[in-house]
């Protein structure tokens, strides 16, 4: 049966985690094995806990006594320290387990989660420079190395971990049903044994197409690397990656995230949109993981703007306004269809939030009637202060620029003076569109809901950098 591994690649000058994949192989240790054997053993706490926790539910054993036919006979490997023992059960069990069990049944998981989990203390170094954190064999068995360093108060560690056991029950799904040949003919020449080779680079990969340097190894690891970073990394940090692939490496990646979205949803009644979503939830609840959160993609300039066109689309109609803001919407209309210095009264049409750090710039679009098709546009800028609950504060900031899109909000600001008063009279929470709305808008919509007063907001489709 294929045992599939996964593996980072160290330059060992540094020994700095590089990348990762699936093959095995050397390092010296020096370890004292006395307090391992398995004669001297006392059944305790740690294993009822495992008992109640996988065992009985699930039907699932973990061995964290060093037994050393479960691994790679011809590396040296060491057992893990036992304070480490519990944390990597939990996030087997929270984070793999309980997402699937959440969405795809408890029959799901029970069928098809491997009956055996191998935890070993350190990595196992390959001679072609990379390191193996995970193997998968026949569906049955998972081994997780490196789980010294496990530390669940870090949520990058946490997930770089959760992206292997995820890659690796990829492998096992695809084993039951294999991946359509559809997906093997997006990239097919780009694909590559010597995938450590310094010539396949992270932007080289990441322009063909490919979600890390080592998806370009065959098909079936691109597979896996797609969906454990659809689920681990999340939308977000997928979106953007294809974003800065260019136009042909987004195509690729779009094309291979569309069919692993329809693989499971085709072949084993899954929702991919609620996977993404329940696991998310576990990364923030559970590892304090911020980068789902808007504030955060606000704070790191991941955001580039929110559009917002009231007029436009039935998220706009059922999901993008309160009555509040509506009223502030109209109130906005009514103003600006005055006559403005002897000028003929204009016709609001939606408004963009566009971020640039901790700048907020309100490019507001109008017509000079109700009939014309000619859009001019004004702008208004706001500093973003951000608090320390995970709110904002908008403070408006006069704009003296001769450009002629602050000199057009000079000469109308009166007409957009109820937006500007909202935004600068409130404190916001930034927030994603609500799961009511339907997950396959994961992500896609954003907005701001007034702090304690959560029914009034406004929401658009986000524009990633």
């Amino acid at each position: 049966m294929k045992r599939n591994n996964i593996l980072i690649l160290i330059a060992f000058s540094m020994l700095a985690i590089l990348q990762y994949s699936c093959r095995k192989s050397d390092s010296n240790l020096d370890v004292d094995l006395n307090d391992y054997n398995s004669d001297k053993y006392v059944y305790g706490e740690l294993d009822n806990w495992l008992e109640a926790s996988l065992t009985n539910p699930y039907n699932i054993e973990v061995v964290y006594r060093f037994d050393r036919s479960m691994g790679d006979i011809a590396k040296n490997i060491s057992p893990p320290n036992i304070d480490r023992v519990k944390p990597t059960a939990e996030m087997v069990l929270n984070g793999f387990i309980k997402v699937y069990e959440k969405v795809a049944g408890a029959t799901f998981i029970k069928t098809r989660t491997p009956k055996q989990f191998v935890f070993f203390g350190s990595t196992v170094y390959n001679s072609n420079g990379s390191e193996t954190l995970g193997t998968a064999d026949g569906g049955r068995r998972v081994i997780l190395y490196n789980l010294n360093t496990l530390d669940e108060n870090d949520y990058n560690n946490v997930k770089r971990r959760l992206r292997t056991i995820h890659h690796e029950f990829t492998h096992i799904l695809n084993q039951t049903i294999e991946i359509p040949p559809t997906f093997e003919k997006i990239t097919p020449s780009d694909y590559t044994s010597d995938w450590t080779n310094s010539a396949n680079t992270e932007d080289l990969a990441q322009k063909l197409g490919f979600i890390s340097r080592y998806a370009r190894d065959q098909y079936t690891e691109d597979f896996a690397e797609t969906v454990a970073h659809l689920l681990v990394e999340g939308q977000l940090y997928y979106d953007r990656y294809a974003n800065a692939a260019g136009a042909d490496g987004k195509a690729k990646l779009k094309q291979k995230e569309a069919i692993v979205v329809d693989y499971f949803k085709q072949y084993y009644d899954i929702d991919f949109r609620q996977l993404q979503y329940e696991m998310s939830r576990t990364l923030a609840s559970l590892y304090k993981d911020p980068t789902e959160t808007l504030v955060y993609q606000m704070k790191q300039s991941y955001l580039r703007q929110i559009d917002v066109d009231l007029n436009q689309g039935a998220h706009y109609v059922s999901y993008g306004q309160s009555a509040v803001f509506k009223t502030v919407w109209t109130d906005v209309e009514q103003k600006l269809g005055l006559n403005i210095n002897g000028s003929t009264g204009r016709t609001a049409r939606n408004f963009s939030c566009v971020f640039n750090g901790n700048m907020l710039q309100i490019q507001a679009s109008y017509s000079s009637s109700s009939t014309s098709t000619s859009i001019t546009k004004a702008f208004f800028d706001f500093n973003i202060s951000y608090q320390a609950d995970g709110s904002v504060k908008f403070i408006y900031v006069p704009n003296t620029s001769s450009g002629t899109e602050y000199n057009n909000g000079r000469i109308t600001i009166s007409g957009w003076q109820p937006l500007i008063d909202y935004l600068t009279n409130n404190v916001f929470v930034p927030d994603w569109l609500p799961k009511t709305a339907g997950l396959a808008n994961l992500r896609k919509y954003a907005g701001f809901y007034v702090q304690g007063n959560a029914e009034s907001y406004f929401y658009g489709p986000i524009v990633l950098n």
